[in-house]
């Protein structure tokens, strides 16, 4: 029978291997708990900034469409001020014409009065009528055609101020918002097997069993006598 040396060295062998494998277990799984905590904490971090940019685009979208609307508002403003202005234009030059019309009716019909007047008959009578009525219809027909001229000029001035208007409008284009993608979860590591540890413990009871048989053998052979010692072999 071994003694109780032998046999206390292989508990202490057998517990010193066992609180090994214990601690190495421990350690391992500290490690991947940290390392998850870590990618977690990160994928969070991702998340936000994602969150953060995709408001900061609908930011820029709002502002670019703000900013638009007051762009077409000031656009749309300034072309009814100018139309406004080329249509109070050719009511002033219609009027004006209409006032230089009237002005040499009347101017023909008092020279036509005061020739009919004068008692004179005959030809040159006529001829001086149709002579004034000559220069009434000429001028009547320049008057016209610088109306109609002073017309088209007005004219071409707004589908000026008209493309003008919708380049102004073209010039604030809609903010097209960039796409924010969500970051990927990443994979965890999984928990470590207890296996390895497992076998380490049961290696180290394997061990501390042999180094209780070593001890025993080597006493046995140093002429070593437990009961000397006070132990019962």
């Amino acid at each position: 029978m071994c003694g109780p040396i032998p046999i206390i060295m292989g508990v202490v062998s057998a517990g010193l291997g066992i609180g090994q494998a214990v601690a190495g277990a421990q350690a391992a799984q500290q490690q991947v708990d940290f390392a998850n905590a870590q990618a977690q904490q990160g994928f969070r971090f991702q998340q936000m900034q994602a969150g953060a940019a995709r408001n900061f685009e609908q930011l820029k979208k709002g502002q670019q469409e703000g900013l638009m609307q007051i762009n077409r508002l000031m656009a749309d403003n300034a072309y009814a001020n100018d139309i406004g202005a080329l249509n109070a234009r050719l009511m002033q030059e219609t009027a004006a014409a209409s006032q230089e019309a009237q002005k040499g009716s009347i101017a023909g019909a008092k020279a036509r009065g005061e020739i009919i007047a004068s008692g004179r008959l005959g030809n040159t009578v006529d001829n001086l009528v149709a002579d004034f009525r000559r220069q009434q219809a000429q001028f009547d027909y320049a008057t016209s055609q610088n109306l109609a001229f002073t017309g088209t000029q007005l004219q071409l001035q707004k589908q000026g101020v008209a493309a003008e208007r919708g380049s102004r409008i073209a010039s604030q284009q809609p903010y097209i918002e960039q796409p924010v993608l969500d970051p990927l979860e990443p994979i965890y590591q999984a928990k470590p097997s207890k296996l390895p540890f497992i076998l380490q413990g049961a290696s180290a009871v394997l061990g501390g069993v042999s180094t209780g048989i070593s001890t025993a053998s080597s006493m046995k052979g140093a002429g070593y006598d437990p009961s000397k010692l006070g132990f019962k072999a």
